[in-house]
């Protein structure tokens, strides 16, 4: 009996110090561990915050922001929406809460200057790429009506995968952006204004953007000006790529440098990519109210190239964003889409030498080897042996 005692024991004590350790497994060493399955919280390491302060479903959205104002400062989460699990080891995941903790009364600074600014409190959530402030109390999403924390970290992971998107289409290099994008969205008219007017230096009731050094976007997001979240959302991802585009280093706007059909033409090749209709036209923009072909541009441009009448190259190049017509818009979505589907990482740097106020001319030699002329013959037979007729 002693002895079975003497080897029982050691084991039993080892029980705990196996509990928290990860398990062994065949794994290199830059892998993730197998940590212990833990019933309580899933495994994860972490349990939503108990505090009667939040709701409970409301730390449940609280895995993708850095910072959100809906459950800043609670002091038994420290305003992340999470708690260590106390029934099992993960010192991986209280590491990264314990960061998360200690980063957000800076950021909150950060932010807080547009509560002042605007003289209200605002709704604000920060991720890795975007500060959003979101001014909308509900919206249907497809069938499903949101609330207002809701739709903040939807629009926090539609914004983050934009950007994913932006820069693994083009290959953009890490550290090509300096800071966050700024994107304010309102409901009331007057604040869309007024905000507009401190944040973007121009007011006005729709929309209005701010490129370059402190890329912004702000705009009013009611029925009236967009008539469900679909259109809000095309809108925003039109806008939003002019932001990324002239922030991108080496940071500059093409738009007013005779580089539009870029400019215009990669925001709406981001449009049709999700959504497969372009219809936003931006303020720098002319024919704000018309819109061309349903949205539908791909059969539109390919029966223009069939009958050959269509906008030349040479004056689609010649065109500012705000000079560009209905019809060279989409010639310049098209000439994007072409370049992309061509060499993606080439657009790209056709792209900086624009920004490096290189002549579209020149940046087209540069990057692909091809003149105008040739790119437009190349163009041509691409768009009649690719695009769909209806």
């Amino acid at each position: 009996m002693r002895t079975l005692l003497a080897l029982l024991l050691p084991s039993l004590f080892l029980l705990p110090v196996l509990a928290l350790a990860p398990l062994q497994d065949d794994r290199g060493p830059d892998e993730e561990p197998v940590w212990p399955r833990c019933i309580q919280c899933k495994t994860t390491g972490m349990e939503e915050c108990p505090d009667k302060v939040h709701k409970k479903v409301d730390c449940g959205l609280e895995t993708n922001a850095h910072y959100c104002s809906e459950v800043y400062g609670c002091e038994t989460c420290g305003g992340t929406g999470w708690i260590d699990c106390d029934e099992c080891e993960r010192p991986d995941v209280d590491a990264d809460l314990a960061g998360r903790r200690e980063r957000i009364p800076g950021i909150r600074e950060s932010v807080i200057k547009y509560d002042e600014e605007m003289g209200f409190p605002l709704h604000t959530i920060v991720t890795d790429h975007f500060e959003i402030v979101w001014e909308i109390d509900s919206m249907k999403v497809d069938k499903k009506r949101l609330d207002q924390h809701e739709l903040m970290h939807l629009w926090a992971d539609r914004m983050e995968t934009l950007f994913a998107d932006y820069v693994d289409t083009l290959q953009v290099k890490d550290g090509s952006f300096q800071q966050r994008l700024r994107l304010f969205v309102w409901w009331l008219p007057k604040d869309q204004k007024d905000g507009s007017l401190r944040f973007c230096q121009q007011g006005n009731e729709e929309g209005v953007k701010l490129l370059g050094l402190n890329p912004t976007y702000s705009l009013c997001g009611n029925k009236k000006s967009h008539k469900n979240d679909e259109s809000l959302h095309r809108n925003v991802v039109h806008n939003v790529t002019h932001l990324l585009l002239s922030h991108q280093n080496p940071m500059e706007w093409i738009g007013n440098k005779k580089g539009g059909w870029a400019d215009a033409g990669l925001a709406h090749w981001f449009e049709d990519k999700y959504f497969e209709v372009c219809d936003t036209y931006c303020y720098q923009e002319q024919n704000t109210n018309v819109d061309f072909k349903g949205g539908k541009w791909k059969p539109a441009v390919r029966k223009m190239v069939q009958s050959g009448d269509y906008p030349k190259i040479g004056t689609v190049f010649s065109r500012n964003t705000d000079g560009l017509e209905l019809e060279e818009h989409a010639i310049a979505f098209s000439y994007v889409d072409f370049l992309i589907h061509k060499d993606a990482k080439m657009f790209n740097l056709l792209l900086s030498r624009l920004r490096s106020k290189t002549p579209t001319r020149d940046a087209l030699a540069e990057a692909f080897g091809l003149s105008p002329i040739q790119m437009e013959e190349a163009w041509a037979e691409w768009v009649k042996d690719t695009y769909p007729l209806r």
